[in-house]
């Protein structure tokens, strides 16, 4: 038997989180169900929790009806090794390393003393009842309560390195992997502490460079909960789920299980011939444009989009995706790619124009779900995900290859969809004009595009950001098309209403590729 475990904070308690609704997102329907053949033994919460008292098929905790990473992790690694698997499970909500994590404070909630007991006696237990096993891994999902504190935060890598380390001595196991799972930056925290989100990232990357058996795992890219209030502290429910499978992805690559995604081919090479000019379109965003909330599965249950959940031949497509995390390997073919089973607005884009121009069609995507637009101005001082120089990069190298391949690619239009985080966030929304009229100007200039297209969608009002910020938003963004001859401004009242959502989700981003293309069509002659 496989035993791993899972600890930390909220995050890893599963807060937030409900089991019945599992089902609601397509990739992960009946994972809620109990797993008969994992094992889970689990303390949540401070003193006076709740604990499942002893070895349990693989649920969500009863009766909070509450999950976290370890419910997918399961799932994957279980089907993709022989091995039976269990988790134990101790988390508690608010908890720090600094204090509550520290092996010898005797203060706060001293998680690491009850982890190493529950840990012991469900191991003795195996053992009592004849079952061998081999602890395989602890899963790490904390760090949110250090990054508040500036002490804290300078600290963590070396409490974190030495929490590890005690771990593995207590435990005798000097081999034991861990999987670090990074603190999303869509938390709310992102916003209030953003100067402390880099440290605490740069200090989980740190302790995980300098031990071969500590591993990253990114997960800024995943769903996060988001309330009217705006965002939250915790993932939420299909977030988690996400979690789960990227930590299991994490560790089955060591075992030499590849679960990584890999982009398509096209069947019969590209769909155009040399000399051919190649109509390029650059799509560009946050959550909406990246895809979070839709569902690919779902595009055949809406009438007139039929087949665009498969590849579309006839259209040239390359990915960047979550910042870096996911890109595609080439040109491929249009659909949606290996990944969340999520799309954007492209498939549909695609498609219509296609349909529309006499040349053959590329669209370039880039999107960081996690981003806002000082991300994409260069070197802004606030930025902690700077995305214009790597996407430049991209942009020209997705050129590079259709000329070295023997076309003419001409860039069309870049197609902009805002930040939901700019709408909800003041600061930002207040200096929306300024930041996208700088990062239009850095572009054209960088391309050598002074007359680039660039076409803007507002975000629906009906998204759970608000109506006012959203609309405070939209007039910025107005002003700049009103001063900005090459720059238009497209409204997306006329898209099937989402809320109470944070993003399109799989109808609005069907209609808003529609939409998009009906406005680069407008400009045209």
């Amino acid at each position: 038997m496989r035993v791993f475990l899972m600890a930390g904070q909220s995050n890893a308690e599963g807060a937030d989180t409900h089991g019945s609704e599992i089902d609601q997102f397509p990739a992960f329907v009946g994972a809620g169900a109990p797993q008969a053949s994992v094992q889970l033994w689990y303390e949540l919460g401070g003193p006076g929790g709740t604990t499942s008292a002893g070895w349990i098929p693989m649920q969500p905790a009863s009766p909070s009806d509450i999950f976290g990473p370890e419910l997918t992790f399961a799932r994957k690694v279980s089907a993709q090794t022989s091995s039976r698997i269990a988790v134990i499970k101790s988390a508690s909500g608010g908890t720090n390393l600094a204090v509550d994590w520290d092996p010898d404070n005797t203060s706060g909630q001293q998680m690491y003393a009850r982890t190493l007991t529950l840990m012991q006696t469900a191991l003795a237990d195996l053992t009592n009842r004849g079952i061998p096993w081999t602890l395989e891994g602890v899963l790490w999902q904390q760090g949110e309560n250090d990054m508040l504190d500036s002490n804290y935060v300078a600290q963590y890598e070396a409490r974190l390195a030495a929490l590890i380390a005690r771990f593995r001595s207590d435990l005798g196991e000097r081999s034991l992997k861990f999987f670090v799972g990074e603190t999303s930056f869509k938390c709310i925290w992102g916003l209030d502490y953003w100067n402390h989100m880099p440290i605490l990232k740069a200090a989980q990357l740190a302790v995980a460079a300098a031990d071969p058996l500590v591993h990253f795992v990114p997960s800024s890219h995943f769903a996060f909960k988001v309330t009217p209030s705006g965002p939250h502290y915790h993932f939420g429910t299909e977030g988690m789920l996400q979690l789960g499978e990227a930590h299991a992805d994490a560790y089955l690559q060591t075992l030499g299980v590849n679960s990584s995604h890999q982009s398509a081919h096209f069947p019969n090479g590209l769909p155009a011939k040399p000399g051919d000019t190649i109509r390029v379109f650059v799509m560009v965003g946050q959550r909406s444009m990246e895809g979070e909330g839709a569902h690919a599965s779902e595009i055949p249950t809406h009438a007139g989009f039929a087949g665009l959940e498969k590849h579309q031949n006839n259209v040239l497509y390359r990915y960047r995706l979550a910042g870096g995390e996911h890109i595609s390997t080439g040109w491929a073919p249009l659909g949606p790619a290996d990944y969340l089973e999520s799309f954007g607005p492209e498939l549909s884009f695609g498609q219509a124009t296609d349909r529309l121009l006499e040349d053959p069609v590329a669209v370039i995507k880039i999107a960081d779900s996690a981003a806002f637009l000082v991300d994409w101005v260069p070197q802004h001082p606030r930025s902690n995900r700077p995305m214009y120089e790597d996407s430049l990069r991209f942009i020209r190298r997705g050129l590079a290859d259709l000329t070295a391949a023997g076309f003419h690619p001409v860039l069309e239009a870049v197609l902009w969809l805002p930040a939901e985080h700019d709408a909800w966030w003041t600061p930002y929304r207040n200096q929306y004009a300024t930041n996208l009229t700088t990062v239009v100007t850095n572009l054209r200039a960088d391309l050598g595009l002074p007359q680039l297209k660039w076409i803007v969608a507002e975000l629906r009002d009906d998204l759970i950001w608000g109506q006012s910020q959203l609309d405070g938003l939209d007039a910025k963004i107005q002003s700049v098309a009103n001063a900005d001859p090459k720059l238009w401004y497209i409204q997306s009242d006329s898209l099937s209403p989402s809320s109470p959502k944070p993003t399109l989700g799989t109808l609005g981003n069907l209609e808003l590729g529609r939409l998009l293309a009906r406005g680069y069509a407008s400009t045209l002659p």
